[in-house]
């Protein structure tokens, strides 16, 4: 059985019946890619709200004030009662917000031009989440904290740049203490990601991800997510981020490093 988004959507919501609800969570354990397509629409909700959250105190363009003024109403006889907190991607909200960004778009003229695009945001809300999750699962290991050992670099870059669609290089970086130890193959936003895995002198992991983008990151940016830190930038192909335990000071020089190096 097959779900559309509308109906993920719904049953984030909380908006089916227990029936519906049992059908689509049987199918979600069932289908990996049924997972990463709600993965993909809760990190696109999360995204929204934060982005919504600071445009509500952007100034707001004429042109769009007066569109927003004219557009038709409808009326709230007609309109169907939402039921949950839910998500702001569900049923009634998800009209009335879609119906409002058409608005934005049209009379805003520039006003989004710099935005991300609707793919995009759920693989930026989503991949760094996911990558948070995976570290604290694999920077805990010391037999298996590698998939693929440093000694195989060669067929490293070749597997996950051929998985990825993208070239995958391995930084070289020793001047910040940091041992190559190998490889893994992620996925995070329902989408490939490679993660290289180096290590300090006292054991600590520091990992760089990779994942191919259309709307690669212009610049540096730092962020903290579950107790790690992270430092995200991208080149013409690819996004990156280098992450590590929160607190470790030079986390924004080896991401530089390895900028300069994929």
């Amino acid at each position: 059985m097959t779900f559309d988004a509308q109906k993920l959507s719904a049953y984030l919501d909380g908006e089916l019946s227990p029936e519906e609800t049992h059908a689509v969570e049987t199918a979600l354990s069932q289908d990996a890619a049924l997972q990463a397509e709600l993965e993909s629409l809760m990190a696109a909700d999360d995204l929204a709200r934060a982005e919504f959250g600071q445009m509500l105190e952007e100034p707001v363009p004429l042109a769009m004030a007066a569109a927003i003024r004219s557009a038709p109403q409808e009326s709230p006889r007609a309109a169907p009662a939402a039921s949950g907190s839910g998500s702001s991607f569900g049923g009634l909200r998800f009209t009335a917000m879609a119906a409002s960004i058409a608005l934005v778009i049209g009379a805003g003229g520039g006003f989004f031009a710099a935005r991300t695009t609707a793919p995009e945001i759920a693989v930026a809300g989503g991949w760094l989440a996911d990558i948070a999750d995976y570290h604290a699962v694999y920077a805990t290991q010391v037999r298996h904290l590698v998939e693929v050992p440093a000694s195989e670099a060669t067929h490293i870059s070749a597997w996950l740049g051929t998985t990825l669609g993208t070239d995958v290089r391995v930084p070289e970086l020793s001047d910040h203490g940091l041992s190559f130890e190998g490889a893994r193959l992620l996925v995070a936003a329902g989408r490939p990601v490679a993660q290289l895995i180096y290590t300090d002198a006292g054991g600590q992991v520091v990992a760089l991800c990779q994942i191919a983008s259309a709307a690669p990151q212009d610049g540096f940016a730092d962020r903290t997510i579950n107790a790690f830190d992270m430092v995200t930038f991208g080149n013409d192909e690819a996004n990156f981020v280098v992450i590590s335990d929160q607190g470790r000071g030079d986390l924004g020089e080896i991401a530089r490093t390895a900028a300069s190096q994929v």
